[in-house]
């Protein structure tokens, strides 16, 4: 309705109130009678139906009880004994026959009759013309079971009904009677001009009576329900009244709808002429008020008191005030928050980190060099670059966070609901990735950098000042670096962040490189200390610094994803080596391989699988893949089913460090695993600690229990091995063994075992 008023171009306002009025009354009147019309026919077609199915219903009584009629009078034919006679008795055949069948025949509408003997021979019948039954199966049928049988007969209209004649209990023949089923019809149907009949048989029209071609009716199909003739008989009825006849009370009212609306609508017209009057004054009442704020510098237009939409229109005078209060809580040029805005934000964040205990950080950012580019380029060209800054740094940072502008060329950003300080460093380097890229402004290239100051809260202030002082102070540390960088308020934070930095950018150019190898520890049988597998281990070996320890580079890799592309280099190494070594009749058992959820939840990881081990050509019998036990239990019905599909496949899975994931032995049934791997933590103090040394006894018993094969990891002295098979682990994998050995190495022990 608001687009009708908008839409109207009167303007008098009156004017519009009367039409809007008016046309909410029309569009009701409409509204009304559709779901009166809707309503009356949907009753009326309820009615008719009910009608026509009783109707419907009392028509196939008649034909019913008049086939039955036919039925029963065939079949006392067939008991006379003149008919009995006429089989063996040829002159007494043509004596009685004919005014014995004559009075059968009248006031039933047999259209001819026919007699046979038991071989099916005509001995008798009515005319000489009519169609031989004598050779049908049903014939047969009747004669060969004794029981009257009738039928429609089919692409026809007409009833045959056959009766076998018996003398002492044995059939000698049967009556042959047909009829026809329009002549049936007709006489038990009464003609009602205003209804039509039709009968069908294996949907075909063998009676109609009243149908006429170019007249619409309304109609419905019926069927006998109970076990009667008609039924057997298969025969629908299709019954309907012309739609003249049924539409005829709809016009009507219709009619009188019409005339009843354009009564309202008049009616609507004066009194929305009435009314116009009361609804216009409160809009006169707020344009004297909008006139009399200029004069009188009055600031508020509202209340009005009308409680609708008018009430909001004078609320919107109102934001000139509102105007002011956004002018001293943003900034003018940018329109970012301005200095009181942020203090209050973080005041926000304060109070609201006390109860989640959540981190958030604040970035303090100075345009280096801004000074010369008002210089040279004047102030209108350092306003729009100062524009151009703001929205950058906005579209980066997240919904949860806040950018402002302190005033001149310095920006702070509030980064709020803080996990760990990579999320710092991700924003960091996006912030200064923008600065990498030249600005254009009026067809002019350039490039600007920033400095960066950074105070997390409560490490480095718990009050919103002194946050703000601490990290401007962290910005002009990074001035006094050089410029172009970042600092964060402490020194040390600040090398971990570049170190985090450097790490991330040599661990790319590493996988480019392919510098990571992998290395073999061998698992044992600890009683003939047999070699039955080996577990494949990553090991990055930089160009520089030399071997760089897994718990150094795996956990960056996985905050940044790079783990996934690490993964599956090690993955393609170990199993194309493994296969070397079965190539070359080296005992090696199965390889084991460590998986990361990252990796087991990527979409193509599955499909990955099954192509390196159809290009290393390695058997699945010859693969486990490793989970840890604190990873499947982050989300257990996931990891559920994705290990489901690599069992799937027919490779065998363990549960990596057992017993540190604090998971349940409900879910441990659930998974489709094979071994369980008891935590080195435990192996290591188990002959010192109680509780560890009942831990690694209760994981035995329920890898026993579930049917699974125990490895224990760690083993490093010969006491910690004979505990372990003492308590039913045969099997582990430790320093007392072997060390992670390159393949070099490795290749060698083999030959030589």
């Amino acid at each position: 309705m608001g687009f009708l008023l908008r839409s109207l171009t009167f303007k008098s306002i009156k004017i519009r109130v009367v039409v809007l009025i008016s046309a909410l009354i029309a569009f009701a009147l409409f509204s009304i009678t559709l779901l009166v019309l809707f309503i009356v026919n949907s009753h009326m077609s309820a009615q008719m139906n009910t009608l026509l199915k009783t109707r419907a219903h009392s028509i196939y009584e008649k034909l019913d009880q008049r086939i039955g009629y036919l039925i029963d009078n065939s079949v006392l034919l067939t008991k006379n004994e003149l008919i009995v006679n006429s089989l063996i008795d040829k002159n007494g055949r043509k004596t009685y026959l004919p005014p014995l069948v004559d009075n059968f025949m009248k006031g039933k509408d047999v259209l001819y009759l026919n007699i046979v003997d038991f071989d099916g021979r005509a001995i008798f019948q009515t005319q000489k013309d009519i169609p031989l039954y004598n050779q049908s199966t049903r014939l047969r049928a009747a004669l060969a079971l004794g029981k009257v049988s009738y039928y429609i007969k089919d692409g026809d209209d007409k009833l045959v009904i056959i009766a076998p004649i018996e003398y002492y209990n044995t059939t000698q023949g049967a009556a042959i009677v047909v009829f026809k089923m329009d002549e049936i019809a007709k006489r038990v149907l009464i003609n009602n001009d205003d209804i039509y009949i039709k009968l069908f048989h294996d949907n075909k029209n063998i009676f109609s009576l009243n149908f006429q071609k170019d007249i619409t009716y309304h109609s419905s199909l019926h069927t006998v329900e109970n076990d009667s003739f008609l039924k057997q008989l298969d025969v629908v009825l299709e019954i309907g009244v012309p739609k003249k006849i049924y539409m005829a009370p709809l016009q009507d009212i219709f009619l009188k709808l019409l005339i009843l609306g354009v009564v309202f609508i008049s009616i609507g017209m004066i009194l929305s002429n009435m009314l116009a009057n009361g609804i216009t004054d409160p809009i006169l009442t707020l344009f004297n008020r909008v006139k009399n704020s200029d004069h009188k510098s009055e600031v508020f237009c509202s209340p009005l008191g009308t409680h609708d939409e008018l009430e909001e229109l004078a609320k919107a005078f109102d934001e000139r005030s509102l105007l002011l209060q956004h002018q001293a809580q943003y900034d003018a040029l940018t329109d970012l928050p301005n200095r009181v805005l942020f203090l209050d934000r973080l005041e926000q964040s304060i109070k609201s980190t006390l109860r989640t205990k959540e981190k958030f950080a604040v970035l303090f950012i100075d345009l280096d060099h801004f000074k010369e580019i008002n210089d040279s380029f004047g102030h209108d060209f350092g306003d729009k670059l100062l524009i151009i800054v703001g929205e950058y740094i906005e579209s980066i940072v997240r919904e949860s966070d806040s950018v402002a502008r302190m005033g001149g060329d310095e920006f702070t950003v509030l980064l709020n609901d803080l996990h760990n300080e990579n999320d710092i460093i991700n924003i960091l380097q996006k912030i200064m990735q923008l600065f990498t890229k030249p600005f254009v402004i009026a067809h002019r290239q350039f490039y600007v950098t920033c400095s960066i100051g950074i105070a997390l809260y409560p490490l480095h202030g718990k009050t919103p000042e002194e946050l703000l002082k601490n990290a401007d102070a962290a910005m002009y540390k990074a001035k006094d670096k050089g410029r172009n960088t970042y600092q964060f308020y402490t020194n040390d934070m600040t090398e971990k962040a570049y170190e985090r930095i450097t790490l991330e950018t040599q661990l790319r150019e590493a996988i480019v490189n392919r510098e990571f190898e992998v290395y073999f520890q061998p698992q044992v049988n600890i009683n003939d200390n047999k070699i039955i597998g080996m577990e494949a281990l990553i090991r990055w070996n930089h160009p520089e610094v030399g071997l760089v320890p897994p718990g150094k580079f795996i956990p960056l890799a996985e905050d940044t994803g790079l783990i996934v592309e690490i993964d599956r280099q090690v993955m393609q190494d170990a199993m194309k080596q493994f296969q070397e070594w079965i190539d070359l009749g080296l005992e090696v058992g199965i390889l084991s391989i460590n998986l990361s959820m990252i990796q087991l939840n990527h979409e193509d990881f599955i499909d990955f699988v099954k192509t390196t081990i159809k290009n290393t050509g390695i058997s699945t019998e010859n693969l486990m893949f490793e989970v840890t036990e604190t990873q499947v239990m982050k989300n257990p019905k996931q990891a559920i089913i994705m290990l489901q599909q690599l069992k799937d496949i027919g490779i065998k899975l363990a549960i990596d460090d057992f017993g540190t994931g604090h998971s349940s032995l409900s879910y441990i049934k659930k998974l489709p695993i094979d071994k369980l791997k008891i935590d080195q933590s435990f192996v290591m103090d188990a002959l010192v600690d109680k509780d560890d040394r009942e831990l690694t006894r209760a994981i035995i018993s329920i890898a026993n229990s579930l049917n699974l094969e125990v490895i224990a990891e760690g083993v490093e002295t010969k006491e910690q091995a004979e505990f372990l098979v003492k308590n039913g682990c045969v099997e582990a994998q430790g320093y007392f063994y072997y060390k992670p050995l390159d393949v070099i190495t490795l290749t060698k022990i083999l030959t030589k075992s």
